[in-house]
């Protein structure tokens, strides 16, 4: 070992990089950009801006908190009632205490990082047949079934629950309700668009009023990441099996037919945005102080799994949104990470497949292609939907998405808009895309706003981790859509209750 480090010492490139340092330190670049950051570091605005981002979360002094707090309150004569009734019934009887309620309360919402694999692969075995069309919104009743039965159950007063996203999320679910009630020329298809924007960030109240323990917490994550992991292995098998890749997702003016994986996702676009939410957590978890040597190596292993499974999947969209998010892990947690992070983008861009992918895209016959059938004609129709109904859209579910696509009998124009955001601009119009952009807003500041105040090291590297995946997969939505798809949003709103219960870790649940 010391004979190798000396040799590297002693070896050209070592020489070149030490070189280059030197000139970087005494350069008049380096020099300028210094002295203009002390500039800004100690302008008003700056000051003001961290001022803004520095301030914490008080539950105590939120609307949201004091409703809940009145509510609790005028319900407790009616908890302690059904509590006696349930506590008294044959059933509850013989279930208290048994392993299978044990079992039942402690893993059967954290099944829910395995989504991907019971819905993809239930549906490839029983199709639409039965109830297993309607499982997740059975398994998403049973959830809160579960939640409430816990809390009516629990002795004393239970806790209250607030976070910083609660009214954002519910301003957005009830623009949804109100463009489907007033704007849908078909009722029963704009309920079903309705249904995958409102069901969906539902979610995210179940997993913010379950995280309520550590231990509960390191569960999710860890099975979150076990589950990327197992998606990357089975893209990479997929890869050296030579996996048939259909015609369609590949351009026939790119001329070379790569291979891209899909694993059980059906859709490289998907699983490599599945990727790109959850390296980042992976990446967070291996650098943790309290992970110990064998989890670390272990997720060390599942890490790049899911990065050369990123790779191999041949995803524009998602090596963008992977690139934002590394850039904004390292701006967070060390900058100088960004060296490292442009030298790893430059040693995959020398990936023959990676090439030739970047360079088409950038080549007159993309343009070409792209104008007169691939996205930008997409782009240029949706655009021209949208001014033409801008306020309130054409209807949730009616243009633009599967919910449409499902309906080609009554659209028979309609196609996949390969833009979520579009697709939302051309559904719900301003009023739809201002309840989005309030949500966003409010995930952006107080994760900024976590991080900047979260003292414990391991918490904040989750916050950063969830962070620069959700901001990752926010991009990746404007070439993709990512959000049609119902266990993307299902994870995505799992990574924001565990980034908002590491907030300072329990500070929104105070009695």
């Amino acid at each position: 070992m010391e004979y190798a480090a000396k040799w590297f010492k002693e070896s050209l490139v070592c020489r070149m990089m030490e070189s280059c340092g030197r000139i970087w330190r005494y350069s008049l670049m380096r020099r300028g950009l210094m002295g203009l950051g002390n500039i800004i570091s100690c302008s008003c605005i700056s000051k003001r801006m961290s001022s803004f981002f520095h301030r914490r979360f008080r539950p105590r002094q939120v609307f949201t908190y004091r409703i809940l707090r009145r509510l609790q309150r005028r319900l407790v004569p009616l908890k302690i009632r059904v509590s006696k009734i349930i506590g008294s019934s044959f059933i509850w009887r013989i279930g208290k205490g048994s392993g299978f309620m044990r079992l039942l309360s402690r893993f059967f919402i954290p099944l829910s990082v395995f989504f991907v694999f019971i819905d993809e692969l239930g549906r490839t075995l029983f199709g639409e047949k039965g109830l297993f069309g309607i499982w997740d919104e059975i398994y998403l009743l049973l959830c809160v079934l579960l939640l409430c039965l816990g809390r009516i159950m629990d002795n004393g007063m239970p806790t209250v629950t607030a976070t910083p996203m609660d009214i954002p999320i519910f301003l957005l679910i009830s623009v949804s309700f109100f463009l489907y009630l007033n704007f849908s020329p078909y009722p029963h298809i704009g309920f079903e668009g309705m249904r995958g924007v409102a069901q969906l960030t539902l979610w995210f109240y179940v997993f913010s009023r379950y995280l309520d323990s550590d231990r509960k917490s390191e569960r999710m994550t860890g099975g979150l990441i076990l589950a990327g992991g197992i998606l990357g292995i089975h893209g990479i098998i997929q890869y050296a099996a030579g996996v048939e890749t259909p015609a369609n997702w590949m351009d026939a003016a790119e001329g070379v037919r790569s291979v891209r994986v899909f694993s059980v996702v059906g859709s490289p676009n998907i699983l490599g945005s599945l990727m790109v939410l959850i390296i980042p957590i992976a990446l967070a978890q291996v650098l943790q102080n309290r992970t110990a040597r064998k989890p670390k190596a272990f997720y060390l292993i599942l890490l790049a799994s899911m990065a050369i499974c990123l790779v191999l999947t041949l995803s524009r969209g998602a090596w963008l949104g992977m690139a934002v998010a590394f850039i904004l892990f390292s701006i967070a947690w060390n900058p100088k990470w960004m060296a490292c992070m442009a030298f790893a983008g430059g040693m995959v861009f020398l990936v023959p497949s990676v090439q030739r992918r970047i360079s088409y895209m950038l080549s007159p016959r993309y343009i070409t292609s792209s104008v007169t059938g691939g996205r930008l004609f997409r782009y240029k129709t949706g655009w021209e939907m949208f001014m033409n109904n801008m306020w309130t859209g054409v209807g949730q579910g009616h243009f633009g998405g599967a919910v449409a696509m499902n309906n080609r009998d009554l659209f028979p124009n309609s196609f996949y808009m390969d833009s979520y955001w579009l697709k939302t601009a051309v559904e719900m119009g301003i009023l739809g895309l201002a309840a989005w952009f309030v949500v966003i807003c409010a995930l952006l500041v107080w994760s900024v706003r976590a991080i900047r105040t979260t003292m414990d090291r391991d918490a904040r590297l989750v916050i950063i981790g969830g962070f620069s995946g959700m901001m990752g997969v926010l991009v990746h939505n404007l070439f993709e859509n990512v959000f049609e798809v119902p266990y993307m949003a299902v994870y995505f709103w799992m990574v924001a209750a565990i980034v908002f219960y590491n907030y300072s870790r329990g500070q929104f649940r105070v009695v």
